[in-house]
């Protein structure tokens, strides 16, 4: 495999590396060589050679041989220098050495002793060769280091011109031809393999950095099941160190069908996953894993052990585990889900219907939750959620099922109660007792100490006929019937109740297209004083006149109207008409009461801006604030919401009056007397109706006379229709307001106009 240009420097820098590391450690075993023949050189000539010559080039030859061996213990690493530097000493020895054996194959050559000559050729041969040998790996310096000391030699040989000499001279040049083409064979030879080993350890390295930095982790193991290698992302999803996992023992794996994963790829010879939890037995760190196992084969296509790379899924594992858990169950309160409950319902009515046992399901709304949560905030509204399931689910069996629908609202499927219907309606109620009971308890939230309670619809279940929807419906038509019947109650469904939820859902769409047809008219009702019987204002009337000719009580449709929240389109429509016919009144000069009052739902009172679409459409028609005023009962009064509070007072501000609706009948609390400023009480049509014979309804006119009077309000008295039950009243008090059949029947407009032209 080629290296790549990015890879020439470290090659190069690898390859100085290598080669100078192989000559340093051949230098101690020549060094010591070199002194040995340089010791025997001195012996054998020190008869022959001018001594101070020999010792001379000894005590060089030595030191420099010891010098070299000093620094070829350590590596042939000179201080401060670098690779490059410290191989160019080298070489520089190395010629120091080959020129000094030169001086010795030149000076100590003795010319007349023959013997003497053939001992130092053979010496200078045996140096020449054994340096080519040393040095081969660099043929330059091999080459150098040979051809100096019998260059010197030869040199001799050709001075002393005789035959035998010329032969010699021949000789010599013959060995360094030949050493030459030995040394430029084998230093080829030895180049090429420690390029060849450049080239693997770049491509080694490559590929351990790429192993390293790769982000799954991977590991490969030999037949008998042990880590031969790993890379450190395989370390660090096992929360070990590399030395730790290699050779770790597989078989010994605490997961089971993880270790067979591992062993079928051996045996099957095939790759395979796997994916699931996994607990690392060096260091306990449970994960999630996804593993891909593949079988490693030789070049001769026997197996010799696998493969695995293993990827960390434990966050995408929680994800879908929080996924799978919101897709069943509520994420405030971690109750089952309607998906969730529709499961259990199938299969447990299914047991049920087997066993002939009765089942049962509870729909609850808690009540007033919307008053804390506007009052508040969400946070304080969510706890309460919180707390109200804690409670359901400890007065529960553990076969039960709490599911929350959104909102307030919950659902309690009870399965399998009782093969008997009585002793299984029995146990329904004392359930549902007992959750009346713990959601009554008062809780505590951020330092609020909170009163609830809860509506509970009971449908009771036989058999597999009725499906969820079906039950369900049927437990909300009976949940709402309990709050009709006045809230923290339980109500079990009967078909009557049905009947009369599609009754209403008959008339809501009847409302509809009367809305659509303006089939709503809006008639008058004076109120006049009740002693010079003049009209002091009147009261606005919704009325439905039908296209046949016939009239839809409002007692059957304002109810409609609210709970489908048409009233808001049909109180805009009839104070927009109020306030066009005021307007026209006015104009035409017989305007000559005080105002006009319009009922107010509660529900218009919490509507988003219906205070400045009141006060726009005031304006537009271009009368007085103080000629609308406002009836409301003593039920808007009971929502203490600071919406609430703000949209009266704003109201009251702007002078528009308000006045209170069948008082007495509703609100047990006073103190909204003293908070707000209203102009009048009006006394329900019940207390009057039997004012003459019955003495407790006049002890508590009487009452709320004192309580006017105390406050300040005036008085007005609904469903006056006898003269007497009018001086009775004006004997009471004559300063009061009365409207009633005695002095006019609710007009139309037109009759009501005519009245006050006459007036």
């Amino acid at each position: 495999m080629p290296i790549k240009k990015s890879d020439s420097d470290s090659v190069h820098r690898f390859l100085r590396d290598e080669v100078l590391s192989t000559l340093c450690s051949k230098v101690p075993a020549t060094m010591v060589a070199t002194i040995f023949i340089a010791t025997w050189v001195v012996v054998l000539f020190w008869q022959i050679v001018e001594r101070e010559w020999l010792v001379g080039w000894y005590v060089l030859l030595s030191f420099l041989a010891l010098e070299r061996m000093y620094h070829a213990i350590h590596g042939c690493r000179y201080r401060g220098l670098s690779i490059e530097a410290s191989y160019q000493r080298f070489r520089i020895e190395v010629m120091i050495t080959a020129l000094l054996w030169a001086f010795a194959a030149f000076f100590f050559f003795p010319e007349d002793q023959t013997e003497y000559q053939l001992l130092l050729a053979l010496i200078v041969a045996g140096i020449s060769s054994g340096g080519a040998i040393t040095l081969v790996i660099d043929k330059n310096i091999a080459q150098a280091y040979s051809y100096l000391p019998l260059s010197a030699l030869a040199l001799r040989f050709l001075m002393c011109v005789d035959t035998p000499h010329l032969i010699l001279f021949g000789m010599a040049l013959v060995f360094m031809v030949i050493l030459g083409l030995s040394i430029q064979l084998l230093g080829n030879i030895l180049s090429k393999g420690i390029l060849q080993r450049s080239e693997l350890t770049a491509v080694r390295n490559r590929l351990d950095m790429i192993l390293d930095q790769t982000p799954t982790g991977i590991f490969y193991y030999d037949l008998s099941f042990k880590i031969i290698d790993c890379n450190q992302a395989l370390s660090d999803l096992m929360g070990a160190s590399k030395e730790r996992l290699i050779g770790l023992d597989l078989t010994l794996l605490h997961n089971i069908e993880a270790f067979q994963i591992l062993k079928r790829v051996v045996e099957e010879k095939n790759r395979l996953r796997y994916e699931g939890p996994y607990t690392s037995m060096l260091s306990g760190k449970e994960i999630w894993i996804s593993a891909v196992v593949a079988p490693l084969f030789s070049n001769s296509g026997k197996i010799i052990g696998a493969i695995a790379v293993l990827e960390d899924k434990t966050k995408e594992h929680e994800v879908y585990e929080k996924y799978e858990f919101l897709a069943l169950h509520d994420e405030l309160t971690g109750l089952p889900n309607r998906k969730l409950l529709a499961d259990r319902y199938r299969l447990q009515t299914a047991q049920a219907a087997r066993n002939n046992q009765y089942s049962a399901l509870l729909f609850l709304d808690l009540d007033k939750f919307k008053h804390v949560n506007d009052t508040y905030g969400h946070t304080v509204g969510d706890e309460l959620l919180k707390e109200a399931t804690r409670r359901l689910q400890m007065v529960l069996r553990q076969s039960d099922t709490v599911c929350r629908l959104g909102g307030d609202e919950f659902i309690i499927f009870l399965p399998m109660i009782s093969s008997d219907l009585q002793e299984s309606v029995m146990q329904v109620q004392r359930i549902c007792e007992k959750i009346h009971r713990a959601i009554s308890e008062p809780c505590e939230i951020n330092g609020l100490k909170l009163y609830n309670s809860t509506s509970i619809g009971a449908v009771m279940i036989a058999g597999m006929d009725m499906g969820l929807d079906e039950v369900l419906r049927c437990a909300d038509i009976s949940m709402y019937h309990a709050k009709k019947l006045g809230r923290g109650i339980t109500s079990f469904y009967e078909v009557e109740m049905d009947e009369k939820v599609k009754q209403a859902i008959k008339l809501e769409h009847r409302l509809r297209q009367a809305i659509e047809r303006n089939e709503l008219e809006v008639y008058y009702q004076p109120i006049v004083d009740i002693v010079d019987q003049r009209m002091k204002g009147a009261e606005a009337l919704l009325r439905w006149k039908q296209s046949d000719g016939t009239m839809v009580s409002p007692a059957e449709f304002i109810p409609i109207a609210e709970e489908s929240r048409l009233i808001h389109p049909i109180g805009d429509w009839l104070i927009d008409q109020v306030c066009q016919s005021i307007a026209k009144w006015q104009r035409e000069e017989c305007f000559v009461i005080d105002y006009v009052s319009i009922n107010l739902s509660p529900r218009q009172v919490k509507h988003t801006n219906f205070f400045e679409n009141t006060m726009s459409k005031i304006k537009n028609s271009g009368i007085e604030n103080r000629a609308i005023k406002f009836e409301i009962t003593e039920s808007v009064l009971m929502d203490e919401s600071e919406q609430t509070k703000a949209v009266l007072e704003r109201f009251i501000a702007k002078g528009i009056g308000f006045l209170i609706d069948d008082f007495g009948t509703g609100y047990s609390s006073l103190s909204y007397l003293k908070r707000y400023h209203f102009e009048s009480l009006k006394i329900d049509r019940s207390f009057i109706r039997d004012i003459l014979t019955d003495e407790e309804d006049v002890t508590l006119v009487r009452a709320i006379l004192d309580i006017a009077k105390e406050f300040g309000y005036r008085v007005i008295a609904e469903g006056v229709e006898k003269d007497l039950q009018r001086e009775k009243l004006a004997s009471m008090d004559p300063s009061i307001f009365y409207q009633g059949y005695l002095f006019s029947r609710p007009m139309d407009h037109d009759n009501f106009s005519a009245m006050l032209k006459k007036s």
